[in-house]
């Protein structure tokens, strides 16, 4: 016999950065709270909907013909196929107070602040899961050409091409920088000790500080292989150039040689 009740909550992750502003004017009658970063709607008693300007849509309780319903009339003009998503559950067990396993966290009490954090730190975990996979593509990318230089002794990419992957680095970089407040403890859990406890044990489960710190590394190498190639790249610059006044000057001597002959 069945002595828990599951709810289920599904995140997904659009790939680009959220207007928090424009969600919040689509269902005002169901938001519960809600911030220039993000916004908390209840739909009914038991179901729930969170938005996170970093790209993150958590949905608490719904089906997934609703989920989808919900994408579409929130975000229209986004490619719903191949969204990077992950999975959680909730498990309502009166007889287990707080016990955490690879894809869910049975409690003796749910309430709407639990799963509020729940969702949130749902959120955070997806929200790595993408900057790692931005951050692990580009470190790929950039094995090509440092592969390329140690077999051939040279680097075929152009500037405009390096600057393009600096420009990217540094726009994801920006990005979470930007979003760095979601690794923090939300205000709620510092008056709340049994919100703190859930708090901690989800932040514990998800890894979120090392993942972050592996994501950050990662960064760090892709940012020195880059200013390698800058450094490479404006050598050979100036190498042409130093070659184009060489020949210039050698073509003045000529004519200034050719001239007098006349």
């Amino acid at each position: 016999m069945q002595d828990f009740i599951e709810y289920k909550l599904k995140a997904y992750h659009l790939k680009n950065n959220i207007d928090i502003s424009e969600c919040r004017k689509q269902l005002l009658d169901m938001e519960i709270a809600g911030s220039k970063g993000e916004v908390f709607y209840q739909y009914d008693a038991e179901k729930y909907a969170y938005v996170f300007n970093y790209g993150v849509v958590v949905f608490y309780n719904f089906r997934k013909e609703e989920i989808n319903q919900e994408l579409q009339r929130l975000f229209p003009e986004i490619e719903k196929e191949g969204l990077l998503k992950d999975d959680f559950a909730l498990l309502l067990n009166a007889e287990d107070d707080m016990n955490i396993k690879f894809n869910h966290l049975s409690l003796a009490i749910i309430n709407e602040g639990v799963i509020k954090i729940v969702m949130l730190n749902l959120a955070q975990s997806l929200a790595l899961n993408y900057y790692d996979q931005v951050s692990q593509e580009l470190l790929v990318k950039i094995k090509v050409f440092t592969n390329q230089m140690e077999e051939e002794g040279k680097l075929e990419i152009g500037r405009k091409n390096i600057q393009k992957f600096i420009g990217r680095a540094l726009n994801t970089q920006n990005k979470i920088a930007e979003n760095l407040y979601i690794f923090d403890a939300p205000p709620v859990t510092w008056e709340n000790e049994y919100l703190e406890q859930v708090n901690r044990v989800l932040s514990r489960h998800f890894d979120s500080g090392p993942r972050y710190r592996s994501i950050e590394n990662t960064f760090k190498i892709v940012e020195a292989n880059l200013q390698a190639f800058m450094e490479l790249s404006h050598h050979k610059e100036s190498s042409k150039l130093e070659w184009i006044i060489i020949i210039l000057i050698l073509v003045e001597i000529i004519d200034t040689f050719v001239t007098k002959l006349l």
